[in-house]
């Protein structure tokens, strides 16, 4: 039986939380909405706050998990940051500096919940390019 994307993203987020949390990382939040918007993983560490896209992918994909994060994906990625930050009251305070990061999962076939690699791209975007402010 082959995962579904539904269950393959949840193995993924699983995966790079439990390798963040090892990393330092205190989580913050797990799949925060704002509206339509949704940031996988939100963590926080040294003063920084993260917002984790994280991409599993089998390794006979085409493509690298992160080639497939489009320009409108970060972009609603961060607008939910800012939402995110607002809603706290530290959006554009410098209380902490807010980094967009990726985190890739790759399975060894489609539908196997055996991780062959991974990586953590921190700082992988920023908004420059994207109309948002943060």
């Amino acid at each position: 039986m082959t995962a579904t994307t539904r269950q393959r993203g949840t193995l993924g987020e699983e995966f790079a939380a439990k390798k963040l949390a090892e990393a330092g990382y205190e989580i913050l939040a797990r799949n925060w909405r704002s509206g339509r918007h949704e940031i996988d993983l939100i963590l926080q560490k040294d003063g920084v706050i993260a917002f984790v896209e994280v991409k599993t992918r089998a390794q006979s994909a085409l493509a690298a998990p992160a080639a497939s994060v489009t320009r409108a994906q970060r972009r609603r990625i961060a607008l939910a940051a800012v939402a995110y930050l607002r809603e706290r009251g530290i959006y554009n305070t410098g209380a902490v500096q807010p980094r967009f990061d990726l985190f890739e999962v790759v399975t060894e076939r489609p539908g196997s919940n055996v991780v062959t690699r991974w990586a953590h791209l921190a700082g992988a975007y920023d908004t420059g390019d994207l109309d948002v402010f943060i």
